[in-house]
């Protein structure tokens, strides 16, 4: 079985591969935010729905990026891996967002992960990708587009092959016309070994690993995150959001302090990170400053006393004397 560990570069994953330890994929900021805020607002608020939907698309793309690094850890070769990072063009005045870039030595791969079921038709004189009355931006153009901009990124003259990965295991595809040869732009996950060892074989090591290594530093770097404000995004005003601390067992608000630990007044679920996870919604929507009285409301918590013991423990600085003292909590990070 082959391992990998999790190396933070700049807010993203660079996953290496090392015995006896393992890597995950994390949530982006933006998929943190949408989360958040979807447990906090009420469920009769007229964006609740638009923020529902985002969270599934953000939940899917998770899923399938889960998936699609499983099915890495098949090929025998020496690699390191960004997972969802945003590279600013030459004159920064564009970005490009790609889901999963592959570093060998001798060639990269760009991957772009599409989890949706059903039967999917690629429509290449529309350039579109439908499935029955849904459209969809086209992935294939989307990856085509991503490979060119990578261009200016490369350390030296390499090979690059950009590829559609559809993770979802009931997805089904289709192209018109039948005999394009985009098709090779969109694989399964099973076949994902299979045309990287096609790729790989044969080719000379264009780079050393030492140059490999400093070539995915250099990236994570240059790593620009998504990070929105979603109260804008959304047509949302903060007083639009539920106050309390919620249950990471029964999912509802209702967590209070009782004596010397935090239970859920509901299910009588007894949590030590409740409040804590609380405090960094509060940051993923609102911000990194906050004051005792901001925490007290956002929490639904009467006690001067207990709030400043919360702050005190997470803040990373502070600003500002008695009435005009405000906490600086760590902002966050995927």
């Amino acid at each position: 079985m082959r391992h990998y560990f999790c190396l933070k570069r700049n807010g993203i994953c660079v996953i290496v591969r090392e015995k006896e330890r393992s890597g995950n994929v994390r949530k982006s900021i933006w998929h943190q935010k949408v989360e958040a805020l979807y447990h906090r607002l009420p469920p009769a608020h007229p964006r609740f729905q638009e923020v529902k939907k985002e969270l599934a698309k953000c939940n899917a793309g998770l899923e399938g990026e889960k998936r699609l690094l499983y099915f890495l850890s098949e090929i025998n070769e020496s690699y390191r891996i960004l997972h969802d990072i945003r590279l600013p063009s030459a004159n920064g005045t564009t970005h490009v967002q790609i889901d999963t870039i592959v570093i060998c030595p001798s060639i990269i791969f760009l991957f772009e992960v599409k989890h949706i079921s059903g039967t999917l038709l690629f429509n290449r004189y529309t350039n579109q990708m439908t499935r029955n009355d849904q459209v969809f931006g086209d992935p294939i153009t989307q990856v085509q587009r991503q490979e060119h901009f990578f261009a200016e990124w490369l350390p030296k003259p390499m090979p690059v092959l950009s590829v559609v990965v559809l993770s979802h295991p009931q997805a089904k595809v289709e192209f018109q016309p039948v005999d394009s040869p985009d098709r090779a732009y969109v694989l399964y996950p099973t076949d994902i070994r299979q045309r990287m060892e096609e790729k790989i074989n044969g080719l000379p090591a264009m780079l050393t690993k030492k140059e490999t290594f400093e070539f995915a530093k250099r990236l994570a770097a240059a790593h620009k995150p998504f990070d929105q404000d979603i109260f804008h995004v959304f047509h949302i005003q903060p007083s639009d959001l539920l106050p309390g601390i919620h249950c990471p067992k029964c999912g509802t608000l209702t967590v209070i302090k009782v004596k010397r630990h935090w239970e859920c007044s509901r299910c009588q679920l007894l949590s030590k990170t409740a409040p804590i996870q609380a405090l960094h919604d509060y940051t993923l929507l609102v911000g990194t400053a906050i004051t005792n009285q901001q925490l007290r409301r956002f929490l639904n918590v009467e006690s001067r006393s207990v709030s400043e013991k919360l702050l005190k423990k997470c803040r990373e600085d502070s600003i500002g004397t008695t009435k005009g003292f405000v906490h600086m909590m760590k902002k966050p990070s995927s």
